[in-house]
């Protein structure tokens, strides 16, 4: 049943919208604002309570995100603003003005800058400074607000941010509520609706909603990661069009690592190469699931605060599921319904990992696995459920350490004395007496190298983790506590066969076949063909590494969802085979 949120509306009328547009800037300043005794431009007009930086109208949206009108120079100076943000831990502040705007509120613009004050100011104090200028009580391409929304999400990364506009109203509200859509996937109702609840009167105008709503709709067609028509949200795309629409949603390191990867290959392969390799997971996949336990906070914070103000109805209390990935539904017209949580429910009789990380603050309990990860018995209902206990990596340990950081960033294990030492079920399954790692990566070469279609219930499973993916931010952390050989490799081959077009054509293969002896073979590729191949073969190596005799069968796998043609077609291929394995034993298995 779908949570249906009444939609926001504007707090300003249209009249008044169509007012603001004609009057003159001097005038408005003075008519609207005050002038020189502008309520923005200083604290005579807020308690203390509005005032989370004292000297300035602010509030907290999040625990790392403050709403605040514009600081100037006098308040920087006789309220000693930098060293309330160093206080606080602001590491960012985003300014969302125009230059030259409100010139006729409060104290002189800097001349040099055409802001109350000079960005150096805070840059010189180790802050970063961002700008995003929006029109006053207007809006500004969705690309820009996608820009801005990046911007923050790398900021909170690294600090809390401060963002703000003239009042920390309007332009203020619509990047927020943005970005939360952004992160958590709730709907632009639900954001406009929080923002608001946490500071009062924000996103002021039709335009500024419709923009919410908009952005909601563009990012709902960019988040889904199969292309698989038969699946809710899936559509058919190929492998640039993918790339494209990542690097539209992907900043920072991530996106210059993934500029020629898709990401879910990415994380699968990395993922499958640490369990064959009997590893604990890599950087990258506790950097993911550190990521997604920030996010369920902030989530369990939006959802409670959104019933309090009852704009979402309380949870079933016979029902244990909270949702991770999405607070509620997007909005019907945005594509994004509400999950099916009785088919949910039936999942559990083969698998209780896919619930693990939706549980509120707890897992579900895992499923004991024999030596090959091939026979799946649910643990008793008696056990102790476990918290998700995240490895520390030296970024956690750096953000523990600030003290204005939230004490709930990181969960804190609750799981049986046996296992305390263990930092994943990977690990613990690794260290159980009668599992090796070979045994693990036998498992792992078998099903990449199954040639017949998976069985039911891996396929029921597989489809599960991909309308996850779809739909909600929790598939990632789904996709990496999953360690189950067969799903794992089910989900990789899935992909690559989905796609509208296949990774190689027949015009890459004639052009792969005619390639000089002395010339690396696959430079004839374009780039996300080619470093997409690489990372399949880096995973290929690793898994047959341990079990050379299944690494014909392993390559002939790989062709077939490379090709996309059936298997009786893959023998007239056998340049293309030779190709791969010649590549695979000169570039990797001489490097290890």
């Amino acid at each position: 049943m779908q949570n249906h949120v009444p939609v926001p509306q504007p707090a300003y009328s249209q009249a008044r919208e169509n007012l603001v547009r004609v009057i003159p800037p001097k005038l408005l300043c003075l008519l609207a604002c005050g002038g020189v005794d502008c309520r923005y431009e200083g604290p005579e007009c807020w308690k203390a309570n509005q005032q989370v930086i004292r000297g300035v109208f602010s509030s907290w949206v999040t625990d790392d995100i403050i709403a605040m009108a514009r600081p100037s120079k006098l308040l920087i100076d006789k309220y000693d603003i930098i060293e309330q943000f160093q206080r606080l831990n602001i590491r960012s502040i985003i300014n969302m003005q125009m230059p030259g705007e409100h010139a006729h509120c409060g104290p002189p613009l800097d001349p040099k800058s055409g802001f109350t004050y000079s960005p150096q100011t805070f840059m010189e104090n180790d802050i970063f400074f961002y700008n995003f200028g929006m029109p006053d009580f207007c809006v500004s391409p969705l690309v820009n607000i996608i820009d801005g929304v990046k911007v923050l999400a790398f900021a909170v990364g690294e600090g809390r941010v401060a963002v703000h506009c003239h009042a920390g109203l309007g332009r203020t509200g619509v990047l927020i509520a943005c970005y939360l859509i952004y992160t958590l996937r709730i709907s632009p109702s639900e954001a406009v609706h929080y923002v608001r609840i946490k500071r009062p009167r924000s996103i002021q105008t039709r335009a500024q909603i419709s923009q919410i709503f908009d952005f909601a709709r563009l990012l709902s067609a960019q988040l889904v990661q199969y292309p698989d028509p038969s699946l809710r949200h899936g559509s058919p795309v190929t492998l640039q069009h993918y790339l494209n629409r990542q690097a539209l949603l992907l900043h920072g390191q991530e996106a210059r690592t993934l500029r020629y990867i898709p990401k879910v290959v990415y994380l699968l392969c990395m993922h499958i190469s640490c369990l064959s390799m009997g590893l604990p997971a890599a950087p990258e996949i506790h950097a993911e699931l550190e990521k997604r336990s920030e996010l369920r906070i902030l989530t369990r914070v939006v959802r409670e605060t959104l019933v309090s103000k009852q704009f979402l109805p309380l949870l079933r209390q016979d029902h244990n599921i909270a949702r991770v990935g999405s607070v509620s539904s997007w909005d019907g017209q945005l594509g994004f319904s509400e999950r099916n949580r009785d088919l949910l429910r039936d999942k559990r009789s083969y698998s209780d990992s896919d619930l693990s990380m939706m549980a509120d603050l707890e897992m579900s309990p895992w499923l004991a696995k024999d030596a090959i990860g091939s026979e799946l018995r649910p643990v008793s209902s008696k056990t102790t459920p476990t918290s998700l206990h995240l490895t520390t990596n030296n970024r956690a340990q750096t953000r523990a350490k600030q003290p204005s950081k939230s004490s709930g960033r990181m969960f804190k294990s609750t799981v049986k004395k046996d296992q305390s030492k263990y930092s994943s079920n990977i690990e613990l399954c690794r260290s159980t007496h009668n599992v090796r790692p070979t045994s693990v990566a036998r498992a792992i070469a078998k099903a990449m190298a199954d040639q017949s279609p998976p069985e039911e219930s891996i396929l029921q499973r597989s489809s599960l983790l991909q309308e996850e993916l779809n739909s909600s931010e929790c598939g990632w952390a789904l996709l990496m506590t999953e360690t189950n050989p067969q799903v794992l490799t089910c989900l990789l081959w899935t992909w690559l066969e989905k796609l509208k077009d296949p990774v190689l054509g027949g015009e890459d293969i004639v052009r792969l076949s005619c390639v000089e002896p002395n010339r690396k073979p696959f430079c004839v590729l374009k780039k996300s063909q080619r470093h997409t191949i690489y990372c399949l073969l880096s995973c290929i190596n690793k898994v047959t590494s341990l079990c050379p005799h299944r690494e014909d069968a392993v390559l002939q796998r790989l062709i077939r969802a490379l090709t996309k043609r059936p298997q009786e077609e893959i023998e007239s291929l056998a340049r293309l085979l030779n190709l791969i394995r010649t590549h695979l034993r000169e570039n990797f298995l001489n490097n290890c």
